[in-house]
């Protein structure tokens, strides 16, 4: 089998390149896929991923593209994606995209090859690709287009030309995916979402995305209790919910909060910090994934308090295998990979107050972190790239109607 794989970017860009490659070295590992192919844009300036034992074919792109609109930047990058694949097709057996823009390229090619896309976040539905406003799940550009307008401090004179531009492209995206062969989602939630509000192909399955922690090294471990996050830094993330429960742990004045990752709301996050959790909060920017992982397989737990619908949540798995366990928000994806009480902790989105409690369950017992560490581990092995790399290999078989061994 010959897989022809499509990607926005070849570079380091955030979590859906980090799948996508470790998705296509897990396939490529496989002794039944005999060559695994991805085209994908190289943009000026960002480092390309490794990929090996993968074919890569960049596609490149000028570093002034991502200062078009996205609607623009989406169709010149997909006809550039489109074109290089129409080289490849006689030797391809399945055709797989990877993100929106290599979704959009399938479209523009006349093939016969099944078709798969993954799907990894609610842009088939929402110009915006967040399907939230003002921290709850939206409701769709008919009812909370305003709304969501003013959410996003768009509000102005502009405002009318910014609201055509956004129904724009939404009608341009919506009903594209049922168009292919198969929908792959990363979660059950994403996937009920989505087919809730447009079309989706006549196959549809949820594989969540791979992680590959490959961490070894020592810890970084404390002797008080400590607690990481890691995101970007804005205003969907929750971060000032962790900042806040934090200073209501008046009980444990050691207990400690390490935020990784920048953003537009870094200097509003500093100053949240000062006033309610003085001292207790240390914010370590933009680092590599290594320095990430030494301080989280220390920490007493990861908080992800997202108060948006986050499709799947990389961080979350990445800490469970770590041994880590995760206190995360009830929402979204995050909810299908933590089991509360057993590999995790759950709290309502937002709510401060009900985070702090669950970190003094945390502080209080020891033991109670230990088990859910264990178990949070021994969960995160089904995330593994051999096992997604094998439900892909299974998905693309089904797609080819091979016979079932």
């Amino acid at each position: 089998m010959d897989v022809l794989a499509l990607t926005d970017h070849l570079g380091n860009i955030g979590g859906a390149e980090i799948s996508t490659r470790e998705i296509l070295v897990g396939l490529a590992d496989r002794k039944d896929v005999d060559a695994v192919t991805v085209i994908g844009a190289d943009v000026p300036g960002v480092e390309l991923l490794d990929f090996p034992g993968v074919e890569v074919i960049p596609v490149e792109v000028s570093g002034l593209i991502d200062g078009l609109p996205d609607y623009a930047s989406d169709i010149v990058v997909s006809r550039r994606l489109a074109k290089q694949a129409r080289k490849h097709l006689e030797t391809a057996d399945i055709l797989h995209a990877h993100h929106r823009r290599a979704t959009f390229a399938l479209n523009h090619l006349d093939t016969d090859v099944p078709t798969a896309a993954t799907i990894r976040d609610f842009w088939p539905i929402c110009p915006i690709s967040i399907y939230t406003v003002d921290g709850r799940q939206c409701r769709g550009c008919e009812k909370d287009l305003d709304a969501c307008i003013q959410h996003q401090d768009w509000d102005g004179l502009a405002s009318p030309a910014i609201e055509k531009y956004l129904l724009a492209k939404r009608k341009h995206n919506r009903g594209l995916i049922e168009q292919l062969d198969c929908n792959v989602f990363i979660s059950n939630h994403i996937r009920r979402t989505i087919d809730e509000s447009t079309g989706v192909a006549p196959t549809t399955e949820v594989i969540y995305n791979p992680i590959d922690v490959g961490f070894d090294g020592p810890p970084d471990e404390s002797d008080t209790p400590r607690f990481v996050t890691a995101s970007t830094l804005t205003s969907q993330k929750g971060v000032d919910v962790a900042i806040q429960a934090l200073g209501r742990l008046e009980e444990y004045p050691d207990a400690e909060l390490i935020v990784f990752g920048d953003g537009p709301e870094r200097e509003t996050l500093r100053a949240l910090a000062g006033e309610v959790a003085q001292g207790r909060v240390e914010f370590r920017g933009r680092v590599p994934p290594e320095e990430v992982y030494r301080v989280m397989a220390g920490a007493t737990a990861t908080i992800f308090p997202s108060i948006w619908e986050e499709p799947f949540g990389r961080v979350t798995v990445e800490s469970m295998a770590l041994g880590t366990p995760v206190v995360g928000s009830d929402v979204g994806g995050i909810a299908e990979v933590i089991d509360d009480g057993e590999s995790g902790l759950l709290f309502p989105p937002g709510d401060a107050d009900a985070l702090a409690d669950r970190l003094r369950q945390l502080c209080s017992c020891s033991s109670f972190v230990d088990a859910l560490g264990t178990r949070a581990q021994e969960t995160a092995g089904q995330f593994s790239r051999r096992e997604i790399a094998a439900d892909y290999r299974s998905l693309y078989a089904q797609l080819l109607e091979e016979p079932q061994s």
